[in-house]
């Protein structure tokens, strides 16, 4: 029974008739109630029953003003009902709802793949292969600058979005709590109380995830930009460093930890794929992540990955390995580089990801071949590239310190397009090949196969700046067969030479054209 003075009202604002499968529906409930702090006083969940019968419990968040919020992405097509509660000092309302879930061009969240441990797939199975980028502006992002006085350029974030689109599709987002080191937002304001956070900040991101994905962008959410490894910053829960009071199962502040965490499931679940607890951490323990892990499984409907950085590995609960990895070394020595450091890391069996990539300050900002190779490497040896695309200007070499990150103007998006249209529609199960030449001397080659398709990547390491031809014929593992060969050129998508080979053996034997940097190629048996 509601007291006289105070009333709740409980509303679907907007709630359609039907919401697209993997869409986000959203349920807001109001109150006139007063509080003194919204977030902790008065609180927000629903039950969602699909089609099939199963129950799915969402939290909800309080969303500004007068508004608590539920979100939701149903991911069964026909009838959901729902049941939603706002609980506050003096009382609690309930009410009761249906929707139909209909058929969209949402394809799901990002799983790791069972097909495959060290790829990724959208719910309905599609292969995910992600290029990524942190952008570091958010709701104004640097591109293609500088400006004609020499500034920093920025633009809209949903420009950056249309023009990104199709060039990558991962996008990660670092929040701060009572932090703004490196690129992180202040959802906890600096010097701000640890159990109030910025609706107005949180406002902007929602708009922000929602145009990126429709713009084809999947996300990683950190809650917790630490970089800890690098210096001694404050943040709302504590001294970075700090093992005893902040990152700690003693620490008296964990409650307010988890409920931080909470609220950004809670918020930001709906949109988010991946979870990436810290940025460049190397204090907390592994009980301390380990709980931080069961705070968002449990309050997380969705079940998405959870990793950390930097990566602990060998956890159980860490489900993906991330690194990070800034380069002083030329474009002609990157893939090497990158697959010895690739193998190592997936000796652990899971998948392997990068989420930060760039330059040092000793190399320019710009450099779109290694870019390119460095893409194109990763996924050839079932991994996967983040940019920290800084692109607001361009920087000199010479720097004696720091990074410099990566440019990436209109010649690097032209061939990341490139790379996702050869690679968009490849299986899951490619696994590594055997695939090599006699000489051994000039060239690189990575090869992925199974029984009808295989892929290669040919980089001449020896010297970017004259044609290579070679005396030898490539030899890759694909049993015997009738194959369809078609040579491609990296950097533009240009078909160099297209033609059919037969081979009675398990190895098929084929000529490269001349090359001066890179080729990929693709062979597919012909029934």
């Amino acid at each position: 029974m509601f007291l006289c003075h105070v009333a709740f009202i409980l509303a679907a604002l907007l709630q359609p008739t039907s919401v697209g499968k993997y869409e986000v529906s959203e349920i807001s409930l109001k109150t006139d109630e007063m509080f003194s702090n919204p977030f902790t006083e008065a609180s927000a969940t629903a039950v969602f029953r699909s089609p099939s019968g199963r129950r799915v419990g969402v939290p909800g968040f309080y969303f500004g003003g007068t508004t608590w919020m539920v979100r939701f992405a149903p991911d069964e097509a026909g009838q959901w009902s729902w049941q939603a509660k706002l609980s506050g000092k003096r009382g609690a309302v309930n009410r009761s709802g249906v929707f139909r879930c209909v058929p969209s061009d949402r394809r799901g969240f990002v799983r790791i793949s069972k097909r495959n441990p060290y790829r990724f797939e959208f719910e309905d199975g599609t292969p995910f292969y992600p290029i990524g980028v942190q952008t570091c502006g958010y709701f104004r992002v640097g591109f293609d600058g500088p400006n004609s006085d020499g500034s920093w350029k920025t633009v809209p974030a949903e420009m950056w979005s249309k023009e990104f689109q199709g060039t990558t599709n991962l996008i990660r987002w670092q929040l701060g709590a009572g932090t703004k080191a490196g690129c992180a937002l202040t959802l906890i304001p600096v010097g701000g109380q640890p159990d109030r956070y910025d609706t107005e900040i949180a406002g902007k991101m929602d708009e922000l995830l929602a145009v990126q994905r429709a713009h084809g962008m999947s996300h990683i959410m950190i809650p917790f930009q630490d970089m800890s490894l690098w210096g001694k910053d404050v943040t709302a829960f504590g001294t970075v460093d700090d093992v005893v009071n902040y990152k700690s199962l003693k620490a008296a502040n964990l409650p307010l930890q988890e409920a931080y965490l909470r609220y950004i499931v809670a918020r930001f679940g709906a949109f988010v794929d991946i979870w990436e607890l810290f940025n460049e951490d190397s204090y907390a323990p592994n009980d301390y992540l380990a709980r931080l892990a069961v705070v968002i499984r449990e309050a997380d409907p969705y079940k998405h990955p959870i990793t950390t950085n930097y990566t602990r590995s060998s956890e159980k609960w860490n489900e993906i390995v991330t690194w990070h990895g800034y380069m002083s070394i030329s474009a002609t020595e990157t893939d090497a580089w990158l697959a010895d450091k690739i193998g190592r890391l997936k000796s652990y069996g899971k998948p392997v990801l990068n989420t930060e990539f760039g330059n040092k300050g000793v190399l320019s900002n710009v450099d779109p071949v290694k870019w390119r190779i460095a893409a194109w490497t990763a996924f050839m040896n079932e991994s996967n590239i983040l940019y920290w695309g800084m692109s607001g200007r361009k920087t000199e070499p010479g720097q004696p310190r720091g990074n410099s990150n990566a440019y990436l103007g209109p010649d690097t998006r032209r061939q990341l397009r490139v790379l996702n249209e050869f690679i968009r529609d490849l299986p899951l199960d490619l696994r590594p090949v055997e695939c090599t030449y006699s000489q051994q001397n000039d060239l690189r080659i990575f090869a992925l196969g199974n029984e009808k398709t295989t892929v290669l990547y040919v980089h001449h390491f020896a010297d970017h700046s004259r044609p290579y031809k070679l005396d030898q014929r490539i030899y890759v593992h694909t049993g015997a067969g009738r194959f369809r060969v078609t040579r491609m050129n990296p950097e533009d998508g240009r078909v160099i030479r297209s033609g059919s080979a037969v081979t009675q053996q398990q190895y098929l034997f084929f000529e490269m054209p001349p090359l001066t940097i890179d080729l990929a190629c693709r062979v597919e048996r012909e029934e």
